[in-house]
């Protein structure tokens, strides 16, 4: 059986890490939206309605863990990966009591990527908005 066409969103203001992470992540057949900041990165999960979300932190308009308390308010449940700079601890309790499904530190090893996005895939959504 195959799997379905999955969709992802990324969403980091740092160009290079789009375009490198992209080119990968379209290479493996997920289907990729992008937004440069938390707000346009609200948007898109609302119209994209990604299976899951890799997001930096610190971004413009919109931290990565206020656009998750938000989605989380409002009972979205998609899963969220951490992509970040800031991996001291007081970050990571920071990250996950916003709701954050995993957590990754840059600079990330790609392969590893790949491997959280498939576990966290494989794990059922009971509610998605």
């Amino acid at each position: 059986m195959n799997a379905p066409p999955w969709r992802l969103l990324l969403v980091d203001d740092d160009a290079l890490i789009v375009e490198l992470l992209a080119a990968r992540l379209e290479a493996q057949g997920y289907q990729l939206q992008t937004a440069s900041d938390g707000e346009l990165g609200y948007e898109a999960v609302k119209a994209f309605q990604p299976h899951l979300v890799l997001c930096d932190v610190v971004m413009p308009k919109l931290s990565g863990p206020a656009l998750c308390r938000r989605l989380r308010a409002e009972n979205n449940r998609v899963p969220f990966i951490f992509l970040t700079a800031k991996g001291q601890s007081q970050d990571i309790v920071e990250v996950l009591s916003a709701g954050a499904d995993d957590y990754l530190v840059k600079p990330f090893d790609p392969g590893e990527l790949l491997a959280r996005i498939k576990v966290m895939l494989r794990r059922p959504i009971t509610s998605r908005d």
